[in-house]
């Protein structure tokens, strides 16, 4: 089991010259130190990990970014002593800042990508269009929208009044203007939510 000291430098609000530190991330093991990352270290912190499947402990790590590639690192505790001093400069800070904006601007972005691909195999899928199933989600949640959808899906019903409420509920999808908020009344709509008794 990876055993590890964490060592915090002191005085923080001291420069680095004062304290005589010209290192960032200091790992000791057997009697040799290692030196890296100096002027690179962005956060520090710990992380709880799961070593087994009953046993979990607090591991220490330090960021790491680096400007040229224009990356980040999680760099963890070793065996032995570890010693991390957060030494980025402000202007490799505001550098790291603006990376993660980037970064989460990407996911944001990706995510938006993904849910409107999504949303355009849905429609299609339910032969409606994307408009229309933008005004089902405003309109309905949970199981109430889980029963409008397996009535859209649904190619030919044994049942007449099942049948009658997809065609009430296409019709009132692509209106533009609606005479009622919904499509069903509260009595319908207990006939369409998944599970109901016909």
């Amino acid at each position: 089991m990876v055993q590890f000291k964490l060592y915090l430098i002191m005085k923080r609000n001291e420069p680095p010259k004062q304290r005589g530190i010209t290192m960032a991330i200091r790992s000791t093991t057997n009697s040799n130190t290692t030196t890296s990352y100096a002027g690179m270290v962005v956060y520090r912190g710990y992380e709880t990990v799961q070593v087994m499947s009953d046993v979990w402990e607090q591991w220490a790590y330090a960021i790491v970014f680096d400007p040229i590639a224009n990356e980040e690192k999680k760099i963890y505790a070793g065996e032995g002593s570890w010693e991390v001093d957060v030494d980025a400069c402000p202007e490799l800070m505001a550098k790291y800042k603006a990376f993660k904006e980037n970064e989460r601007r990407h996911i944001k972005a990706v995510q938006l990508w993904g849910e409107h691909n999504r949303n355009i195999t849905a429609a299609h899928t339910l032969s409606i269009t994307l408009q229309e199933l933008k005004k089902l989600h405003r309109t309905y949640s949970g199981r109430l929208y889980d029963g409008c959808w397996d009535l859209l899906k649904t190619k030919k019903f044994r049942s007449t009044f099942r049948a009658s409420l997809a065609n009430q509920l296409r019709n009132w999808l692509s209106e533009k203007e609606n005479k009622y908020p919904f499509p069903f009344s509260r009595k319908q709509a207990e006939f369409v939510m998944p599970y109901s008794r016909w």
